[in-house]
């Protein structure tokens, strides 16, 4: 076991002790309750919950190979050696005496080992001079952080052999910003020793002046009434931490209305963020639309496009259907129909693809099609759980 301070740059927060598997077995005293990170604050064990969620998903690309390859038991483990550093916060962990600062370690000017998802990465416990930010990466998706001409920038892999979820993160991001909104920008990517045609690139959105916090985290962070919503706990607590309510329920609306429409079957309550100003600890906006990939029937098997196929799409985050989401939406005008892409320009992407079939295609295109007409239906007012199938 060893003892750590954990850190928010160079201010301390707690002390803690970590076992040889990487996990939290002891707090300290709460010296800067203010600092403390926001999922389950309310929690008395909430920072164990949180370092323990802070860690990469096993599950995730090759990470246990990767992990037993060079000699680390546990995600844990990985977290801990890496001092639990990220690219989307300021938290981390000093070992005690160590006298360590966040200008020694911090990954949005320090140099970092890269290639987590291209190959080993030679880790050696004993001669650490630059830290992993791949250590606390989530999602089961492969990815790494690299530095691309001193640019901070993540590529992404897929879950197959075809290029789909890269492919679906371009179109989906250029389709939100032709609507006049935020989203994080998504470019292709050839990546060697890959079955799959691409990967996908995208630049760093937080900095040294603003992080990024997930809805999980805003909404853990005050407990919620039983006579309210998730969907409206987000937004109050969203407002009370300096964002416009209007706003924010514009931004989500939109949200629902635009995966609907891209069958995203992904936006879980760590793939919508707010982003926080690092010194007041104000909320700043809501964070560009990130991680769209998991849309456009990714993975789904090739059946007709019938209504009832069309209304029945599974969903995450505030809903497990889209139905269910789309009764949130209250403005049912804030996608512009004609601005979305054209059936010839989905194809043509997928064409860039040189595995995927044509049925595929047309599979993928005839239900963009018909979401497109459901959606303009639900613009003009139909209650889209009452059409018959």
């Amino acid at each position: 076991m060893a003892m750590y301070t954990l850190m928010r740059k160079n201010e301390e927060i707690m002390m803690l002790q970590i076992g040889e598997d990487g996990n939290i077995v002891k707090l300290g005293k709460k010296e800067n309750i203010a600092l403390l990170p926001l999922q389950n604050r309310i929690n008395p064990k909430g920072i164990i919950e949180w370092w323990r969620d802070r860690a990469i998903p096993i599950k995730q690309g090759k990470i246990e190979k990767m992990l037993r390859d060079n000699g680390i038991e546990t995600n844990g483990l990985f977290l801990t050696h890496n001092l639990g550093l990220s690219l989307t916060d300021y938290y981390w962990i000093r070992p005690i005496g160590s006298g360590l600062t966040w200008e020694n370690v911090n990954l949005f000017d320090n140099d970092f080992k890269e290639n987590l998802l291209l190959g080993k990465i030679n880790y050696n416990d004993n001669e650490v001079d630059e830290y992993q930010p791949n250590s606390s990466l989530q999602g089961n998706l492969e990815k790494t952080w690299i530095i691309d001409n001193g640019v901070r920038k993540l590529v992404k892999g897929n879950h197959d052999i075809y290029s789909s979820e890269s492919i679906n993160e371009v179109i989906i991001s250029e389709a939100i910003k032709e609507q006049g909104r935020e989203a994080v920008q998504y470019d292709l990517l050839h990546i060697d020793g890959k079955n799959y045609d691409y990967g996908c690139i995208s630049g760093l959105f937080t900095s040294q002046k603003k992080e990024l916090v997930s809805a999980y985290a805003v909404m853990t962070s005050e407990i919620r009434s039983n006579n309210i919503s998730g969907y409206e706990h987000l937004i109050n607590v969203c407002d009370k931490n300096g964002l416009d309510r209007n706003i924010v329920r514009e931004y989500l609306e939109f949200e629902i209305s635009i995966d609907f429409i891209f069958s995203n079957r992904d936006r879980h309550l760590t793939n919508i963020s707010v982003l926080r100003d690092a010194d007041t600890l104000k909320f700043i906006s809501m964070a560009p639309i990130y991680d769209s990939g998991k849309s456009m029937l990714v993975g789904r098997d090739i059946v007709p496009v019938t209504d009832k196929f069309v209304l029945s799409q599974e969903a995450q985050g505030f809903k497990e259907k889209e139905l269910e989401l789309l009764k949130y939406v209250q403005n049912r005008k804030l996608v512009d129909v004609q601005k979305l892409p054209s059936s010839e320009y989905i194809k043509e992407m997928y064409h860039k693809d040189s595995q995927v079939s044509e049925e595929r295609i047309e599979f993928v295109v005839e239900m963009y099609k018909r979401k497109i007409d459901m959606y303009e239906k639900f613009a003009a007012g139909t209650n889209l759980s009452t059409i018959r199938f």
